[in-house]
């Protein structure tokens, strides 16, 4: 077996653990796995709740970073959606009455009888489905971590807080209506929540980070190579033939993007615009999403990832102090995830992501966000007190154990091994001065 083979099927493993609970780890040729950003949770999760315990250890507390849950389009999708896909509809049916689709009549019929089904105002809002992941992903916590997770709310006992907008308060509080009910969910306090959080949103204050990676077109290039080269060509030119009909990358990607969210929003039903594609088409498609959020959000710059360094301290911070909390929950959203992700190198591939490399790696990348960035994602640390290591930090990602390059297989990581590994001060940790918040850009 080729070496390189081997060392990302084994980073793959490791970063999987062992559980295959999900409909995606046991079946991930389906398009619904292949949906990027947009992919709803129940399809990576861990349904696993059985006790999580280590001889010798006792958890002590728990600091958890979580996305908010399926949520509908922003703004800049939503005239898009409503100008563009009953266009593209037209074309679909025009197509195939003149005998120059290859459709299916039954996926004719569902595209026919589709409709555009969300109220204008709904934008970035919290949907149903985003309500069940917050309830279903408190519950799994609680059955793990029973005693880290009362069934009784105190605010000496829990921490939560979300950022200044709806889908994170609302996804804030169905994860308490799972962890306490109906009626003890009621007492839960929230603080203020910030506009641009120094812990749940750093890059909102980072300002060199905004200028030199996020605003500047030099770090999307890769995507945009991408979608420019012959493998999106002649996946534009398959996807036309198969439509009967001219398809650019525009129309492609907007399809592909609505396939996504109905997929998310309705557990008990197909999209109709998933079936405009083969399942090869979502690979390159979801390739294109990856390129995008590796330069922006990953590993493409050092400073995206560095710049997290706040959320980890946040983290150490809290476990190192001498309050009664044994739980902080922290509501926010993927471009934090994905930041802390890249910080603490998980799914990290050996060879970075370009425009050229999709055939190397086409079926063997870890960094996918369909797996890594879903809809609900989320980061735990869990901190035990081991009479044979003293305080060691147990780190879940998405409900499953991650085994930290540096660290120990098959139990948590000391603290002190976690400390060197990752800034925990501020001196390890200068936010302001890498940020150009201090004047020095």
């Amino acid at each position: 077996m080729d070496w390189k083979i081997f060392q990302l099927i084994v980073l793959y493993i490791g970063y999987l653990g062992l559980s295959v609970e999900s409909q995606c780890l046991e079946n991930n040729d389906t398009h619904k796995c292949k949906l990027g950003t947009k992919t709803p949770y129940r399809l990576i999760a861990n349904l696993n709740d059985s006790l999580i315990n280590y001889p010798g250890c006792i958890e002590k507390k728990i600091w958890l970073l979580v996305r908010h849950g399926t949520r509908f389009p922003g703004k800049k999708y939503v005239p898009i959606m409503m100008s563009k896909l009953p266009h593209l509809q037209e074309l679909i049916l025009s197509s195939y009455v003149a005998n120059r689709s290859r459709l299916m009549p039954d996926h004719i019929s569902q595209i026919a009888k589709w409709k555009l089904n969300f109220a204008e105002d709904a934008v970035m809002k919290l949907a149903e489905e985003g309500e069940r992941e917050m309830i279903d992903l408190a519950e799994r916590f609680q059955s793990r971590f029973p005693t880290l997770f009362p069934e009784k709310y105190s605010n000496l006992t829990y921490k939560f807080k979300y950022t200044a907008t709806q889908r994170t308060e609302e996804s804030a509080k169905h994860f308490a209506l799972g962890l306490f009910g109906l009626q003890g969910s009621k007492d839960v306090w929230f603080p203020e929540p910030e506009y641009r959080d120094p812990i749940l949103r750093f890059y909102k204050r980072c300002q060199r980070w905004r200028k030199e990676v996020d605003k500047n077109p030099k770090a999307y290039e890769e995507e945009q190579k991408f979608i420019q080269s012959s493998v999106v060509s002649d996946t534009l030119k398959d996807i036309s033939s198969f439509l009967g009909f001219q398809v650019d990358y525009e129309a492609a990607n907007l399809m592909y993007t609505i396939c996504a969210f109905e997929t998310a929003w309705y557990s008990n039903s197909e999209s109709a615009w998933c079936n405009v594609f083969q399942p090869k088409h979502f690979k390159v498609l979801e390739f294109a999403e990856d390129l995008k959020y590796y330069w922006i959000d990953g590993y493409g710059y050092p400073l995206t990832y560095e710049q997290a360094c706040p959320a980890l301290r946040d983290m150490f911070n809290f476990f190192q102090s001498k309050e009664d909390a044994n739980v902080t929950a922290y509501f926010t959203h993927s471009g934090t995830i994905l930041k802390l992700l890249s910080l603490i190198r998980v799914a990290k591939d050996i060879e970075p992501l370009k425009h050229d490399s999709y055939t190397l790696h086409e079926d063997r990348r870890v960094w996918r966000v369909s797996m890594i960035d879903a809809f609900a994602s989320n980061l735990a640390f869990v901190l035990y007190d081991c009479k044979s290591k003293n305080p060691a930090i147990l780190v879940m990602h998405q409900e499953r154990i991650v085994h930290l390059p540096g660290c120990p297989k098959n139990m948590p990581c000391p603290l002190s091994i976690m400390k060197n590994l990752y800034p925990d001060n501020e001196e390890e940790c200068q936010f302001d001065t890498m940020c150009g918040l201090d004047g020095n850009v």
